[in-house]
């Protein structure tokens, strides 16, 4: 692995002891934590996680969801009061004792998402272009992490992954305070391709086709992969940054809500004045009563493609065109649907009378009785919301 394009780091702070614990007894989220204290110096490790004193708050937990022998892959779940939710970064690796798979993991997060998170929250960053969003400014200023390379010396004609994707992501931001951004791609023996760009963890597939198409031409010269991986976070300025009226807790709590509603039978044309009864704004129970549905259908048909932007259409205002990036409460409600299958294992009754008063329940019906088939499909979303709907 080698990193290209290091950034001039700053006197390191004074490192905090780690009270000493036999090494046998430690358990491996624990030595990851470690790993990251030793790497940077000033956290604090306790009660199972990271503490950074200098970053307004940051904490960090770990998690496998995924270890099978020598294979694993570990989680860093990182929060800070100006999230709006979660952020999640995983890696994945083979190491055969505990000790090598916590500094494998650790030195991975250090040398991505951290590289770029850290100086952003202690007010570092270089201001981009401005975004335009329903009517607002919005300015950012990004921290970028240096490239992580595999097999390589540098990236494609020297270029780092940002500069390359630095405007198509900012037309994806929407109003969040703190966005996170993260750029792979692999060329692999063979001629496939292995590249994501994710924006909050969501993969915008159309984003993704410009990496593709890069790694498609980075000659292999031999090697069986090569792969650049970089990080890159925007954090808003707080004078055009609105205050939002509700929470990530509350975005799911709402959309438990709308999930008893249409499970049990409530009409259809009832659930919204239901929702906004219960909802801290108006417009988040417009969001519920139409992500939910569609985001349903997404979930039960996932062979199907959907665009990644979608039509909103606002009573006496025309339609406006938006990335589902943009939408903050989207991310919620998909986390309350997958929170209620895993947990609740509704039966298929009950999973049809949420996606089956979904516009795309309806389109596919009509595709699939048209002879097509699902794979085959692309579907675009439109929705339809009062004269007072705000964009949050």
């Amino acid at each position: 692995m080698f990193g290209w394009s290091r950034k001039k780091k700053g006197p390191a702070p004074a490192v905090q002891p780690v009270r000493e614990t036999p090494k046998e007894d430690i358990s491996l989220e624990e030595r990851v934590l470690r790993h990251v204290a030793e790497l940077i110096p000033g956290t604090v490790l306790e009660g199972g996680e990271l503490r950074f004193p200098d970053c307004g708050g940051l904490t960090m937990r770990a998690e496998f969801p995924d270890l099978d022998g020598p294979q694993f892959r570990m989680e860093a779940i990182l929060e800070h009061p100006d999230f709006f939710g979660p952020l999640v970064e995983s890696t994945a690796g083979v190491a055969d004792s505990d000790e090598d798979k916590a500094r494998y993991a650790a030195r991975q997060i250090v040398d991505s998402v951290l590289d770029a998170l850290l100086p952003a929250l202690r007010g570092g960053g270089e201001p981009v272009p401005p975004v335009e969003l329903w009517g607002r400014t919005h300015r950012f200023k990004a921290s970028v992490s240096g490239v992580l390379l595999m097999n390589a010396q540098e990236p494609p004609e020297r270029r780092d992954l940002w500069s390359r994707m630095e405007q198509a992501a900012l037309d994806c931001l929407g109003t969040q305070k703190v966005y996170w951004v993260k750029l792979y791609m692999a060329h692999i023996n063979g001629g496939d391709t292995s590249c994501e760009v994710r924006i909050n963890g969501w993969v915008v597939p159309e984003l993704t086709e410009t990496l593709v198409q890069i790694a498609k031409e980075w000659p292999l010269e031999g090697m069986p992969v090569r792969s650049a991986k970089q990080y890159i976070v925007l954090v808003q300025d707080g004078d055009t940054c609105p205050a939002c009226p509700y929470t990530w807790e509350q975005v799911k709590e709402l959309t438990r809500q709308a999930i008893r509603l249409f499970e049990s039978g409530t009409k259809y044309d009832q659930i919204p004045e239901r929702l906004e009864g219960s909802s801290p704004d108006p417009s988040l129970a417009e969001d519920v009563f139409g992500f939910l549905p569609e985001l349903m259908a997404q979930v039960i048909w996932p062979q199907v493609k959907v665009t990644s932007q979608f039509s909103i259409s606002r009573h006496g205002a025309g339609q406006t065109s938006v990335w589902f990036t943009q939408c903050r409460a989207w991310d919620p409600v998909y986390s309350a649907i997958m929170d209620h299958l895993r947990e609740d294992r509704p039966d298929q009754d009950q999973v049809l009378s949420i996606a089956g008063t979904s516009a795309m329940c309806h389109a596919l019906s009509n595709a699939i009785n048209s002879g097509s088939k699902l794979e085959d499909l692309m579907m675009s979303q439109a929705f339809m919301v009062s004269e007072q709907y705000q964009l949050w």
